[in-house]
């Protein structure tokens, strides 16, 4: 069979993150763009790392801080704001949770954030008739129970994927394991364990998800691999210059070293992975500048593809900081051929 594998490379903008209506629109209205004109094939859409993570400033318990937070020049300022009108409940939240800095803010606003974000992928879902992984958000493991509603199951908060059927009905929550160095290991994220990062069957074929910078780590796509998944998606968001010099390798830029190193360098040779669809982010929310350009690469050795000198790779994103869809239709086989 064929299937379309699309990814969204999505501008972070505070506007439409306005209430929970404005994102719902956003959503469906990239979702639908990303399907337009396609045939019947099995879908699968990809979104951004991080994508639903500004409900968490724009969402509280008592409605809308939009107005409260839209005039910040930093995301600490607006944080701050917050913390100066929430600060009792904020307090409360730490008590209850045993929760400390920055983690029992996102507590404290953690079910708004939840509902409007998972209610706005599912609908996209249903609408497009799709696979959709949700790109990410911080929070905890909250559960929806007959005699306690929605409510938060474990305080520990984790920068998690949700994936929704064509149903709309949640597939799956895969948490981030690796942390990326400073932004994420001082927010007081928690680190997801091997365990956690399964692979579950769609109408696209076995899938995994990999946020960001867990796409790097050979261990995780191995164990993709030797669970079954034929694809890997890879939700991800970059905050740094896409052309700068990369860090560990001054004589390669950011980007280059995401095709030479990343998911597309791990699938190779793989004996069921076929595909890895990468989404970047790109835009800005206060001072952070989100810059990537999205990729779907393959394993070469099953799919044989080059773009611009890397084998393995089917498309990429004409630009590393302008809203794109990227699309391809691949055939998918039988999960092992040796």
């Amino acid at each position: 069979m064929t299937v379309h594998l699309i990814a969204v490379q999505a501008a972070m903008r505070l506007a439409d993150y306005r209430d929970a209506e404005t994102f719902a629109a956003r959503v469906l209205e990239l979702a639908e763009r990303a399907v337009a004109g396609l045939d019947g094939a099995p879908k699968l859409i990809a979104f951004p790392e991080t994508i639903g993570l500004p409900l968490l400033l724009t969402l509280g318990p008592s409605g809308s801080d939009y107005g409260r937070v839209a005039g910040s020049g930093r995301v600490t300022e607006a944080a701050q704001r917050l913390l100066q009108t929430y600060w009792r409940a904020v307090l409360g939240t730490a008590w209850r949770f045993r929760a400390l800095g920055p983690e029992a803010l996102f507590l404290a606003r953690a079910l708004p954030a939840y509902r409007a974000y998972t209610a706005a992928f599912a609908a996209a879902a249903r609408r497009t008739g799709a696979t959709v992984v949700a790109g990410s958000s911080f929070l905890p493991h909250i559960e929806l129970e007959a005699v306690r509603g929605t409510h938060i199951a474990d305080p520990r908060v984790y920068n998690v994927a949700y994936t929704f059927a064509p149903t709309g009905t949640l597939l799956d929550r895969t948490a981030k394991r690796y942390l990326t160095p400073g932004l994420e290991s001082h927010l007081g994220l928690s680190r997801a364990l091997p365990e956690a990062q399964h692979t579950f069957e769609t109408p696209v074929g076995r899938v995994g998800v990999a946020v960001c910078l867990d796409g790097f780590y050979s261990s995780v796509v191995d164990r993709f691999d030797a669970l079954g998944a034929q694809i890997v998606v890879q939700p991800s968001a970059n905050f740094a210059p896409w052309t700068r010099p990369w860090p560990p390798d001054p004589s390669v830029t950011e980007g280059e070293a995401w095709l030479a190193w990343g998911l597309r360098a791990h699938l190779q040779g793989r004996l069921h992975l076929r595909y890895g669809i990468n989404p970047m982010l790109v835009g800005g929310l206060f001072d952070l500048q989100a810059r990537g350009r999205t990729s779907i690469v393959c394993n070469a050795r099953l799919h044989d593809a080059e773009t611009e000198g890397y084998r393995g790779v089917l498309k990429l994103a004409e630009t590393d900081d302008q809203e794109e869809i990227v699309r391809v239709i691949v055939p998918l086989k039988p999960r092992c051929r040796a």
